[in-house]
């Protein structure tokens, strides 16, 4: 039986602002130094993320990718909020396996992980937008 996509939609909303509260808890335990559980909340984050993007949202992108489909602010919205979460994929991928002792890092792990988490964010809020814009 497949979902709805209101129910689809709706348990992404769902999903996203609990993903949202998990960063704002890993930023809180940054500040606490609690490196460990700071990098086990993310983590589980991400694949959360990972499975929303593959189960609920890569449906949804069927409509932008449509042959035809005039090009608008929504579509270019779509597309930079797309943009921002692929970066921000293998950024946290490296971040990752540099702390896991796999590769040697290249540069500021700091910068690395504020770029993350900016990508991460911007992308969120966009997602944001769009639902609101789509919804209501």
């Amino acid at each position: 039986m497949p979902i709805e996509h209101e129910t689809m939609v709706a348990l992404n909303l769902i999903l996203q602002l609990a993903l949202s509260v998990a960063l704002v808890y890993a930023l809180f335990l940054v500040r606490r130094r609690e490196f460990k559980r700071h990098c086990l909340t993310l983590r589980l984050a991400f694949a959360a993320q990972m499975l929303a993007i593959l189960l609920l949202m890569s449906p949804a992108m069927g409509m932008v990718t449509e042959p035809g489909l005039q090009f608008s602010f929504l579509i270019a919205e779509i597309l930079l909020h797309h943009a921002l979460g692929l970066a921000a994929i293998p950024l946290f991928i490296y971040i990752n396996l540099v702390y896991k002792r796999g590769i040697s890092p290249r540069f500021s792990m700091r910068s690395a992980m504020q770029a993350t988490a900016s990508l991460w964010a911007g992308s969120l809020l966009l997602g944001f937008h769009i639902y609101y814009y789509l919804n209501y």
